[in-house]
């Protein structure tokens, strides 16, 4: 099945944006039926993208959350009969990175990154750390070339593995799954949607997988809260997500994946230790509903 790429751009990381288009269109072999939507968010300067014949752009009459943006993108790839591979701004895009992702069309993608994956290139001169920003990265294109392929070399095509946080960064929703789950809850703004999805996924009976031998570079909050937002922005904005995520979800789920420490005694009260032990979060969310 083809896809739909959706990415959100911002005016506070437009600069990101413009890095990760280019490194997408260089290093992601397109399907004929492909398609590519820019959504500029807050109006953005994208003139440069205006005569790409590759880019869909659509401009939001007011700025939407996350949610918001992901479901927009779902409504365009249900109509189209898409699998939609929804894509953060801050983002540094790898050789061949969309073909695992593309063989797996079981669970939800997510391809590994520099916050699983840390690396230092042979010569030193490039430190892929979990935090970072295009002055680290100083346009080091080769030698992170030289570290994806070493990395490769590590994992099988289509190894799978899942963390107890699994941010959706970037993302594959095949067609069938979102028939079957639907849209982002957009009552959480900014925070806690992508976790209140996998929930929904898991009862459905699908999981939600990291793509270990697709490889990007994530900065990390660039397209969201990094540079944008004081520090008391962020505790409101921090607050406000685990306040409806709890409402809706409960103490145990909260407490395990939005709070994410002390739960220990919630696992062993369920006889959910092994199942946590074993990272098998499906059932780990399956057994917190019942």
């Amino acid at each position: 099945m083809s896809n739909l790429f959706s990415m959100v751009t911002l005016k506070s990381s437009l600069n990101y944006t413009y890095h990760a288009i280019d490194s997408f269109f260089k290093n992601t072999k397109l399907n004929e039926d492909d398609e590519f939507l820019l959504i500029d968010n807050d109006g953005c300067e994208l003139e440069k993208f205006y005569n790409n014949k590759k880019i869909q752009i659509i401009k939001n009459k007011f700025p939407l959350s996350f949610a918001g943006n992901a479901n927009q993108s779902i409504d365009r790839a249900l109509e189209k009969k898409k699998d939609l591979i929804f894509l953060n701004n801050d983002i540094l895009f790898t050789k061949d990175w969309v073909q695992p992702i593309n063989l797996n069309s079981k669970s939800i993608s997510i391809p590994a990154n520099n916050q699983i994956f840390p690396y230092v290139s042979d010569c030193g001169s490039l430190k892929i750390k979990p935090v970072m920003n295009l002055k680290d990265f100083n346009n080091g294109y080769e030698l992170l070339n030289e570290i994806v392929k070493k990395h490769k070399e590590k994992y099988k095509l289509l190894t799978k593995a899942q963390s107890l946080l699994m941010g959706f960064f970037c993302f594959k929703i095949p067609y069938h799954i979102m028939i079957e789950v639907g849209h982002f809850d957009d009552e959480f703004i900014h925070g806690g949607e992508d976790v209140d999805y996998r929930i929904r996924c898991a009862k459905k009976d699908y999981e939600v997988d990291f793509i270990l031998d697709s490889y990007l570079i994530h900065f990390y909050g660039k397209s969201s809260w990094d540079g944008v937002e004081t520090e008391d922005e962020i505790k409101k904005r921090n607050k406000k997500y685990t306040e409806a995520f709890l409402k809706k979800w409960g103490q145990d789920m909260t407490q395990i994946f939005i709070i994410r420490k002390n739960f220990n005694n919630i696992l062993h009260k369920r006889k959910l230790d092994d199942v946590f032990k074993q990272g098998n979060f499906r059932e780990l969310i399956k057994g917190l509903l019942k």
